[in-house]
């Protein structure tokens, strides 16, 4: 059927749905409210018992909420099978896999999160890979025509009905548009979203009571996971996003000819559906076969993250090679643009530091940039912190610098950092797999790579911008401008002070202490103020019975007001002198 003219010719803009507001996750008060699909959930608790997590189903038995009642009524408990020993982090891999789309993307977003996971999961969860059967072509299309609001035969010459490739999110067709040019189309699943959505819900429901049960879970925060999945794997499922990247990533890069980037169609693409250019390459570790120079492609992809990274501060967050293709003429595509990280400038300005003082080996230089692009959550032992760090630059001593991996060094001390309660901002994080992964494929095509000759050159750049006479001046304006407001905004924050004050409505909160140490704080206190009273009422008489002695009244020749006088001396100076020895040893007990 022919759609009207008027809504046949809307651009992309005028199809994007308008900005979904992000639902918060639903508080399970009855879990029977909102498991609408029971063999769903039946599936997850079987799953769970069969790769040897079943305390946690047990767990979830024991509870006194509806979950509990949930898991008792339906016999979901496990029975005393015996488990292989295999680690944890492949009986979670293997929990993935037999779960899922969902659980296979969680798993795969997981393993770029060197801030949420340990390296041992991350190694495990890479091995995840999409197993999920094709969807007919006939849902493809309706989801085309039904997006773009045309028929296929209007805006394709012709179109393959088999996928090129298939993944958990969608599947990607070969096309060629009426123009001529000859495309891929990413089309996503039929109702993908809501499915996702729908096993999120029952993910954290499962976590949020298994964290109420067990301590030891709750150290790895698995409610505090899935929302960080939340937000990614909803990013994920909207390619207008990875659009405006391939835009920006083009823009980047339109004066280097040896870096591609797919030219993206904003007129046959939505929130659900991407075209872009079709690029005919390889893999480029498997550059040779078409007679490509492995050492240029490694250089040119190396050269071109770190231009990302440290010039643009937009970069590609999985530079992998399935993700680069090599194409003749020694030049290099990035595919899959829609996991990206920002760094500002402030961000890629304390990363030189760190950088630099990684290369002059100098550890308190080291630990005091952490602490700069850290957020301190608890109190750190400086001693234990800067030994950690030693640790770490322990492994490049006596290494010639071509020898030294300097990614795995940053992302060695990130990681340390995050177990002295720095909490690193994900964006390092996803910076610093994207260095090391690009380093290792680097050095996978050229053994001979000198990585400190490609990054010295960027870092100069960013040291010497810092310090320019451009940026200075640029920084003492801002901070001059924002002393011009805050001078203006004072005052009247002062008079709002005094107004509450004087109406009463001055409110100070107070952060109570545990009781016993308040009371024995306030005991000491009050010992103290004791003994400063005594002290002063003793010097005080002292002073007045030498100052008004009378010879009438003597002892062994002395008069009595001067022997009391000086022994009133005499007490306060002991009294004194045990008061400032007990201050001084409680200031020592205080200090770590």
């Amino acid at each position: 059927m022919r759609l009207p003219a008027h809504i046949r010719g809307r651009t992309f803009e005028e199809r994007k749905p308008a900005r979904t507001v992000e639902r918060p996750f639903r508080r399970f008060l009855n879990p029977l409210d909102y498991i609408k699909d029971f063999n769903r959930f039946r599936q997850i608790v079987t799953v769970l018992a069969k790769h040897g997590f079943g305390q946690f189903v047990h767990e979830m038995a024991k509870g006194d909420n509806s979950l509990g009642q949930l898991v008792r009524s339906h016999g979901l408990q496990p029975s005393g099978e015996k488990f292989e020993p295999i680690t944890f982090a492949i009986r979670a891999r293997l929990v993935f896999e037999d779960l899922g789309p969902t659980f296979i993307k969680l798993g795969q977003i997981l393993s770029t999160r060197p801030d949420l996971v340990n390296v041992s999961f991350i190694l495990e969860l890479k091995r995840l890979q999409d197993n999920i059967p094709p969807f007919e072509f006939d849902e493809a299309r309706h989801q085309i025509e039904s997006e773009l609001e045309r028929p296929l035969n209007e805006m394709f010459e012709k179109l393959e009905e088999t996928p090129l490739g298939t993944a958990s999110i969608g599947q990607v067709y070969a096309a060629r548009l009426k123009t001529g040019e000859d495309v891929v189309i990413k089309v996503q699943r039929p109702n993908v979203r809501k499915t996702i959505e729908s096993d999120i819900d029952l993910m954290m429901l499962i976590a949020e009571t298994l964290e109420a049960r067990l301590r030891w879970v709750r150290a790895y925060d698995l409610t505090g996971i899935l929302r960080e999945f939340s937000k990614a794997i909803r990013k994920e499922l909207d390619y207008s996003i990875e659009l405006r990247n391939g835009l920006k990533f083009a823009e980047m890069f339109k004066d280097i000819p040896d870096v591609v980037i797919p030219q993206v169609y904003k007129n046959f693409s939505s929130s659900t559906v991407l075209t872009m250019e079709r690029i005919r390459g390889v893999k480029i570790n498997k550059a040779e076969t078409i007679g490509c120079d492995r050492k240029k492609l490694a250089q040119v992809a190396f050269h071109a993250v770190l231009i990302m990274v440290f010039e643009s501060g937009f970069f590609h967050a999985d530079p992998h090679p399935e993700n680069i293709f090599a194409l003749k003429g020694n030049r290099i595509a990035f595919l899959d643009l829609g996991m990206v990280g920002h760094l500002d400038e402030g961000m890629r300005y304390r990363m030189a530091d760190l950088i630099v003082a990684l290369l002059e080996r100098d550890i308190e230089e080291i630990g005091r940039n952490l602490m700069i692009i850290g957020i301190r959550e608890e109190k750190i032992n400086l001693q234990q912190f800067h030994g950690d760090i030693s640790e770490v630059m322990d492994k490049v001593v006596g290494l010639p610098l071509e020898d030294i991996q300097f990614s795995e060094i940053i992302t060695d001390l990130l990681e340390g950092a995050r177990r002295h309660h720095l909490r690193i901002p994900n964006e390092y994080s996803l910076m610093g797999k994207a260095l090391l992964t690009i380093e290792a494929l680097g050095k996978e095509l050229d053994p001979e790579l000198n990585i400190e000759s490609e990054v010295a050159p960027f870092i100069q750049k960013l040291v010497m911008a810092r310090y320019s006479t451009k940026h200075i001046t640029r920084t003492l304006s801002r901070r001059l401008n924002e002393f011009y407001h805050w001078s203006h905004e004072l005052p009247q924050h002062v008079m709002t002070i005094l107004d509450d004050l004087q109406a009463g409505n001055l409110r100070v909160k107070v952060e109570q202490l545990e009781q016993g140490q308040m009371l024995r704080n306030l005991e000491a206190i009050a010992g103290k103020l004791s003994a400063g009273l005594i002290i002063s009422s003793l010097i005080i008489s002292s002073s007045l019975f030498l100052t008004f002695s009378r010879l009438e009244y003597q002892v062994f020749g002395f008069p009595v007001t001067m022997i009391l006088g000086v022994i009133g001396y005499l007490a306060a100076a002991i009294l004194g002198i045990r008061m400032v020895r007990a201050v001084v040893k409680a200031k020592d007990r205080e200090e770590p």
